[in-house]
């Protein structure tokens, strides 16, 4: 008994849903949806619905918004669509037809019309899919019936050669390999899958011209003489003779890349192969892939003049030269390439050509526009492998898949408690991703945008509340596109991940190690600015790829608009103690996070740079505290913020103020008759006294103002940009003036002040303010 076709019926009506299924009987199975969102979710998940019948009137995702996903997803090419709605509008109906429906049919309707309209729909794409499918067998019987001939050809001359019959396969797949990873590496040589299909079946060719060698001479097991060895190497002109000397078929892309290979597979990259000793790009990529192929396959087979060499020696010999010269980008792939090279030759004969002929195949038949594709299943298959390639990558954090034709975003967030830990909203709407801020949440958005199916990824830093606790984070998120006709973004799959732990680890990194470059573009995703600087000489240094360092044009300081060398370098200091250095920096109004560690590369002694803008959302506000999220401390947070005010600590001051070369003004604030509060209400409301005034003060700066309590009653403000017109120094003294004590009215609060601008270096600017703090102290005495 055959299965009963299914049938999804979306309608956001019960009775409608209900009469449908009366009407066509038992012969079918249903399944419902109530909107087109769910009807959505059923399509992604089954694979065996036969038809859906279309309500365009529904909420949360109308009719029109279905087949726009259809359409995407090209789902209507196996599976047809009958819109049955009220809609009567001529418009409608030409809209529905112009988006891919098999049918419209207005209601009210007859019981016949509906039932007869169904099955001619089923009937048509069932005559449709079984064409596909005769079409289908049809190019693989053909396609197979060639292999096999040219497998037999090869394999003839392999059995004379007395070599192992599994060469032919053996220089087939490596090809295959090698052309894959090259194409991933460069576009240099223009080929894509059809083209990698053509040389890989040609390269089983290659020495067909050993069919009219002597016997004795190609299987001699002793060393050969030079004439036999120049007789040997013949092969390759009787072989392309063979080839030319087809009566048919000399047009054929097939003969043509044949000869190539068959010529010249033991040309050399430097010239110094044969028969017509060419160089370089003049060795057609085909007899250059080849012969890298070959040489590795005769290393690793036994042959009767000599024992197989083992797969990491055989790469190795190559990869020094012992076997003549090879493209320096062909050699990258062997290395690259090198473990999966030996899986695939570890295969059981059978499994890797049936891999090969079915990857080759059904990339031949997907890529003809003119057949009817009836892979819907594979590529939701497709889709799910890529979903699950990108999260197996990733760890921990938070996963997200946001549906971008619904709307809808699937979050798993390990921070949430069980119950919460999985949730389905609708992203469009403003739901899901709550936890990234409105800035991140369009970092996210310009990201999609600027997605492309060649470049479909990107990472940025974002925050994430943890535990009442702002901490940085990495996203990192991938776009999925529809592989039929023009291509749209469908959906985004992204994680989320705790950066403290990576960062760490990046910054224990050697830049000394063998992939420099690549250790500082993984750090460029933390921080704004990655260079290698001498400071000695004031240069910022380029790392080329032999590992070499050059000197850029200008200096080191220019990026902070200074004319000459800074006074207090940072980088000068972890260059002459050889250590890790942190301070903040401030340019106009903005704030600078900077890391100078000291590397070696090649010998040379620099240090290595790492910026980070402060003020662009990392000055974190937690219950009236402004924070600076520190990205590259080992330190507790705690250490740094004074518990009882909510100000920097001193400690704070020292390790990442101290040494700042832009600060424009600097203010020193005093707490008047602070001792007197203590005497006559004690240290607990003196306490609550001098907590009043620092919050007080601190809801009156600007994001990029710092204030420190420098001491007891002290404080001290730092201002990285004053105004034209701004009053620093009065705003502090009446923001101190209007600080109040809880239950105590009668306690009046205020402050002296003593500031200074455009003074340094900076312990100068502090002496001075500090002088003007007690001048000012003294006057409001007297």
């Amino acid at each position: 008994m055959e299965p009963k076709q299914k049938i999804l019926i979306v309608d956001d009506s019960e009775i409608n849903r209900a009469m449908l299924k009366e009407i066509l009987g038992e012969g079918y199975e249903y399944l419902e949806a109530e909107n087109g969102l769910r009807a959505i979710e059923i399509l992604r998940r089954r694979t065996d619905i036969a038809l859906v019948l279309l309500d365009l009137i529904m909420p949360e995702m109308d009719g029109f918004d279905v087949l726009r996903v259809m359409q995407c997803y090209a789902w209507q090419e196996e599976i047809p669509v009958i819109v049955i709605s009220a809609a009567e509008d001529t418009r409608s109906v030409e809209r529905a037809y112009d988006m891919g429906v098999a049918d419209y049919i207005r209601r009210p309707f007859e019981r016949v019309m509906v039932l007869r309209r169904v099955k001619n729909a089923l009937m048509l794409y069932a005559k449709q899919k079984r064409l596909t499918r005769l079409v289908t067998d049809q190019v693989y019987e053909k396609e197979h019936n060639s292999v096999l001939m040219i497998n037999i050809l090869s394999h003839v001359v392999e059995f004379r050669n007395s070599e192992s019959g599994q060469h032919v396969l053996h220089i087939r797949t490596l090809t295959d390999l090698l052309l894959h990873q090259l194409v991933q590496k460069t576009d240099r040589y223009q080929l894509d899958e059809s083209d990698i299909s053509l040389i890989s079946t040609a390269s089983a060719l290659h020495d067909i011209g050993k069919i009219m060698i002597p016997e004795e001479i190609l299987n001699k097991p002793g060393r050969l003489t030079e004439e036999e060895y120049a007789t040997i190497k013949t092969h390759t002109t009787e072989g392309s003779r063979i080839l030319k000397g087809l009566a048919i078929g000399q047009d054929e892309p097939l003969v043509k890349v044949a000869h190539a290979i068959c010529r010249w597979h033991h040309e050399r990259w430097d010239g110094g192969g044969y028969p017509d000793r060419l160089k370089g790009d003049e060795i057609p990529i085909a007899a250059q892939v080849v012969a890298l192929a070959d040489v590795y396959d005769a290393l690793t087979s036994e042959r009767c003049y000599k024992q197989a060499y083992s797969h990491e020696k055989a790469v190795d010999m190559i990869l020094h030269g012992e076997c003549g010269s090879f493209n320096p980008l062909m050699m990258e792939c062997l290395k690259e390439s090198s473990e999966l090279l030996r899986t695939e030759l570890q295969r059981s004969e059978y499994d890797r050509g049936f891999r090969h002929e079915t990857r080759r195949l059904s990339e031949e038949i997907l890529h003809r526009e003119a057949l009817p594709r009836e892979d819907r299943a594979q590529r939701l298959l497709d889709l799910e492998r890529e979903r699950t390639a990108f999260y197996a990558e990733q760890r921990g954090g938070i996963q997200f898949d946001y549906d971008i034709l619904s709307g809808s975003v699937t979050v798993v967030n390990r921070y949430e408690d069980p119950v919460n830990r999985t949730q389905k909203l609708d992203f469009d709407k403003g739901m899901g991703l709550t936890f990234l801020s409105g800035k991140d949440r369009r970092k996210l958005l310009d990201a999609i945008a600027a997605a492309t199916p060649e470049e479909p990824d990107a990472a940025f830093p974002v925050l994430i509340a943890v535990d009442q606790e702002y901490r940085l984070h990495r996203l990192v998120m991938h776009t999925m596109w529809s592989r039929a006709g023009v291509r749209h973004c469908v959906s985004v799959v992204g994680q989320i991940t705790d950066d403290h732990a990576r960062l760490q680890e990046l910054m224990l990194g050697n830049v000394n190690s063998d992939q420099p470059e690549a250790l500082l573009e993984c750090l460029k995703g933390f921080f704004d600015i990655v260079r290698l600087v001498d400071p000695e000489n004031t240069k910022v240094l380029s790392l080329g790829k032999d590992g070499r360092l050059t000197e850029m044009p200008g200096t080191c300081h220019m990026v902070w608009n200074k004319s000459g060398r800074c006074e207090n370098c940072i980088s000068s200091k972890a260059l002459a103690r050889k250590e890790s250095l942190n301070k903040i920096e401030f340019k106009d109004e903005q704030a600078y996070f900077v890391m100078a560690k000291y590397v070696e590369v090649g010998g040379r002694g620099c240090v290595l740079e790492m910026v980070s803008k402060l003020s662009d959302g990392r000055w974190l506000d937690m219950g009236g505290r402004r924070m600076l999220l520190d990205r590259g401390s080992n330190f507790d947070r705690s250490a740094f913020v004074d518990s009882l005010t909510g100000a920097y600590s001193r400690q704070y001051f020292e390790c990442f103020l101290a040494e700042s070369e832009q600060v424009e003004g600097v203010v020193m604030i005093d707490v008047d008759h602070f001792k007197e509060v203590n005497d006559r209400f004690g240290h607990l409301v003196g306490d609550k006294a001098l907590q009043s005034v620092a919050q007080s003060i601190l809801s009156n700066l600007r994001q990029t103002d710092v204030l420190v309590r420098y001491g007891g009653d002290e404080f001290l403000l730092l201002v990285p940009h004053i105004r034209p017109g701004e009053h620093v120094i009065q705003r502090v003294r009446e923001a101190a003036a209007s600080a109040r004590v809880e239950g105590y009215p009668e306690l009046e609060l205020s402050a002296s002040v003593g500031g200074v601008c455009g003074v340094h270096p900076l312990t100068e600017a502090i002496r001075q303010a500090d002088e003007k703090m007690y001048q000012n102290k003294a006057e409001r005495k007297n």
